[in-house]
């Protein structure tokens, strides 16, 4: 591939994990103790090497499975079949917590406020609306029925009356 002003870097560098973030875990690791320029470059290379061979493990037990996308579970089966069994729970807190960051960007960009009670708890609150409106709407049926008992008394009255004055006008 031929370098463009736009391409700054090798096709090779954009398939790599980022330099800056494997520094900032060497530092972070390694706190008391001075790391070299070259063993900082063969971590790098050492944690380009192990995903790119985790991801063809990962692939390898997709295909196994028939399936045509790499979830989650078949990563953990790579780790396992690679012999890196051991790191499966904290390679699962690490996938939730990422998880939980996405949700919150995705909240943030779509600016819809994130809630202070759980998907449950709004869940009961929801179904407490739902019985408070069909309690209303039951109350409003009962108050329409005994409102048309009401004016059906009434006209059933006028008509008895009307029917009373009527007959003693026949007695006249």
């Amino acid at each position: 591939m031929i370098d463009s002003p736009n391409n700054s870097g090798s096709e090779e560098e954009d398939k790599c994990v980022p330099r800056a973030a494997v520094y900032k875990m060497i530092k972070d690791c390694t706190q008391h103790i001075r790391v070299s320029g070259e063993a900082k470059e063969f971590f790098v290379q050492c944690c380009n090497e192990f995903i790119h061979t985790l991801a063809l493990q990962a692939n390898t037990v997709c295909e196994q499975q028939t399936k045509r996308l790499v979830h989650p579970d078949h990563i953990v089966t790579a780790l396992n079949n690679m012999g890196f069994g051991s790191y499966k729970t904290k390679c699962l807190n690490a996938m939730e917590t990422a998880q939980e960051e996405i949700a919150k960007k995705r909240r943030k960009l779509h600016g819809k406020p994130t809630s202070i009670y759980t998907d449950e708890e709004l869940r009961q609150k929801q179904e407490l609306l739902f019985q408070q409106a069909r309690e209303e709407a039951q109350q409003l049926e009962e108050d329409d029925w005994a409102r048309t008992q009401e004016l059906s008394k009434e006209v059933l009255r006028k008509k008895i009356e009307a029917t009373r004055t009527d007959d003693d006008n026949y007695d006249d």
